[in-house]
């Protein structure tokens, strides 16, 4: 009874320190070099699900290259493949979320993402990671 008690109590400790879920989960990447359109670029695609149990706006990623000491050398934000428009410089995306061209990605929805690096504007990297950095609710 005593060791029940303990561990009860040890979990509600660690409670506070749990990681809150951040909307989207990505459920798989993976990135290459390629080259198109007279560049060479680093090209990371994947898929993402709607974790949150309710509509988003739209899921923000970021894709950071990593050195072999573990220093981010370069990032760059990319969005839901039916969010993309938010990531063209020349667009103003709160002028484009108000026209609602963008689609919520549905409690549940799975969508792809895509993001790359500019070998000529990269310095070397290692590996690279991909987080979400933001998931506002669908209004």
């Amino acid at each position: 009874m005593r060791r029940a008690w303990l561990l009860a109590a040890a979990l509600a400790a660690a409670a506070p320190l749990a990681a809150v879920e951040p909307g989207a989960r990505v459920l798989e990447h993976a990135g290459k070099w390629e080259s198109g359109y007279g560049s060479t670029f680093y090209n990371v695609v994947g898929k993402l699900r709607n974790t949150s149990g309710k509509p988003l706006r739209y899921v923000k990623l970021r894709i950071e290259a990593v050195d072999d000491t573990g220093k981010v050398v370069a990032s760059t934000d990319t969005y839901n493949e039916s969010a993309e428009a938010l990531a063209v410089p020349d667009l103003d995306p709160k002028a484009l979320l108000a026209t609602g061209k963008v689609k919520p990605l549905a409690a549940g929805a799975e969508e792809r993402f895509r993001g790359s690096f500019l070998k000529e504007e990269t310095p070397a990297f290692k590996t690279y990671r991909v987080r979400v950095v933001e998931t506002p609710p669908a209004d």
